[in-house]
């Protein structure tokens, strides 16, 4: 916040308590803002005086590039106004607040006096006296002349406080003298085509310091044409672009970093444009498609499977054109026929990271897919016979009951008659084959949609889905018993095979167990009569 005084009476008074005040420093400020040697009128300490700069300095050199603004304002106000105070932070430190104010001393001292002091950090502090500051600007921009030789004829004063060379050891001095090696080709074909053209040319190189190091600068070169073509002049207007070329450097440095941190990672990673052009692809990305290189987006569905082929092509143009993220498995067919399976992350760019498109990650996760399908094999069906478990089974039949457009259910309860005697007779790993061979013959006569599950030693449950009637669910029993009944020939020997069957039908509001129970009850109704013969249950 800037406050302001106008009155003549106000003036003399901050002035005064300017000049008396030990811990701020003072500087002479000419009306256009710019630092001038301190009048001998000014009676001040020598350490209390921010010496006199190079050139061109003013109070915003100073301070933190954020308060600039700050200081501008302020000086505004002092122009207008006579006094002007404001808080500013220091350049060389910004955690460092300090208070800045400006005096219109014209009247008095021919000068504006603008002052700095250290404010406390709180009421306790005590604010310290500030060190000297050391005030200079390094002119951003010089002048050149030179003949068509292209030595250096003349240098204007901004030119030896850019570079630090002196009048002297730059005029006559041919201007390639000073070029950067890297840079000698390019300056010498701009030259050439400045002389051939005899118009404005423009070229970014680096200029050899003083002190050894270099800056880069554009010049601007302009041909000015004379009577005799070799009286005529090149003025170079050289302008400091040091910041906007550190600061591409920069932009080169974090680019060239994250293409080695794509190239190192162990995902292949693939950058499109909306039109679907690659702008980046890492060599990952081949090695996992199992190709030597990806030229495009064919490339990569080549290499999908046909039948995740449209859910990839969909996922792209949302990325591409509806700024839709995805993530989806694909199966993958290298050009050896190793099938592979893989993540595919797609994340749509827009105009805030540069280049609109998509970017696509795209990871092998064979291994844990498979370990995922054998945990859910293993928790889905029974190993020795390859139907439905138990838990598995009873989820089943919960939501085919739970579907409202499920239609009816029907379920089929199967115990097997002679497991017990195989067992003790011919030997468990005879009872298992018996087993698998039951299995075996229920599957073979069910319906696309049903399933069989174990959900006991030798008690198999049907489950149907969709059926007309009881009487349909009666008839999938007989066609489960027809199934069973013929010899089954086991290593051991051939055993007769048969089963008591128990039929029941869903109705409103009844649930699994109560379902389960019913198809239970008339198979021991089944067991009971001895035949085999399927039994509904009594809705």
């Amino acid at each position: 916040m800037t406050e302001i005084a106008g009155t003549s009476g106000q003036r003399e008074d901050v002035l005064a308590a300017m000049l008396r005040h030990e811990r701020a420093l003072v500087a002479a400020v000419a009306s256009d803002g710019v630092f001038v040697p301190m009048p001998d009128s000014v009676r001040l300490p020598a350490e209390r005086v921010m010496a006199a700069p190079t050139r061109w300095a003013t109070m915003v050199d100073l301070v933190a590039a954020a308060d600039a603004l700050v200081v501008v304002a302020a000086w505004e106000q002092a122009r207008a106004h006579g006094v002007a105070f404001s808080a500013v932070h220091s350049r060389s430190d910004p955690a460092v607040t300090l208070s800045l104010t400006f005096v219109d001393a014209r009247d008095r001292h021919g000068v504006f006096l603008g002052a700095l002091e250290a404010l406390a950090v709180d009421d306790d502090a005590v604010a310290q006296p500030l060190e000297t500051i050391a005030v200079s600007r390094t002119p951003r921009t010089a002048t050149v002349h030179k003949n068509m030789l292209a030595v250096i004829t003349d240098v204007d004063d901004r030119t030896t406080l850019m570079l630090g060379w002196s009048r002297e050891q730059m005029i006559g001095a041919r201007s390639s003298d000073f070029i950067h090696p890297d840079d000698q080709e390019r300056a010498i074909a701009c030259w050439m085509e400045l002389l051939s053209q005899q118009n404005g040319q423009r070229v970014r190189l680096r200029h050899r310091r003083a002190d050894g190091g270099w800056v880069w600068v554009e010049m601007e070169n302009q041909y000015r044409p004379a009577d005799d073509p070799a009286d005529a002049v090149v003025v170079t207007q050289m302008s400091d672009i040091s910041d906007e070329m550190a600061a591409h450097e920069a932009v080169l440095q974090r680019e060239r970093l994250l293409r080695r941190v794509a190239e190192s990672l162990p995902v292949g990673i693939l950058q499109l444009s909306t039109d679907r052009s690659i702008v980046f692809a890492n060599s990952r990305l081949a090695s996992i498609l199992g190709t030597d290189d990806v030229r495009g987006v064919p490339d990569l569905l080549s290499a999908v499977t046909e039948p995740d082929r449209p859910a990839l092509t969909a996922a792209l143009e949302g990325a591409l054109h509806g700024d839709v993220d995805a993530e989806l498995e694909i199966g993958i067919v290298r050009r050896s026929g190793e099938a592979r399976i893989c993540s595919i992350s797609l994340v749509s760019l827009g105009d805030r990271e540069g280049t609109p498109g998509a970017l696509l990650s795209l990871t092998d996760v064979t291994d844990s897919a498979r370990m995922r399908q054998e945990l859910t094999a293993k928790a889905t069906y029974d190993v020795l016979t390859g139907c439905h478990n138990r838990a598995s089974t009873l989820a089943f039949v919960e939501q085919a009951l739970q579907d409202p457009d499920g239609g009816p259910t029907a379920v089929i309860f199967v115990d097997l008659d002679r497991l017990k005697p195989v067992n003790d007779m011919l030997g468990h790993d005879a009872g298992d084959e018996l087993l698998a061979v039951a299995a075996r013959r229920i599957t073979g006569v069910l319906r696309h949609d049903d399933i069989v599950g174990r959900i006991g030693g030798d008690e198999f449950l049907v489950v149907c889905r969709g059926l007309a009637s009881p009487d349909e669910a009666l008839g999938m029993g007989h066609r489960v018993r027809d199934a069973l009944v013929a010899p089954a020939v086991l290593t051991a020997g051939p055993v007769d095979v048969s089963g008591s069957i128990g039929v029941a039908c869903a109705r409103p509001g009844i649930d699994v167990a109560a379902l389960i129970k019913l198809a239970d009850g008339a198979m021991y109704v089944s067991k009971h009569e001895g035949h085999g013969r399927p039994v509904l249950a009594d809705a």
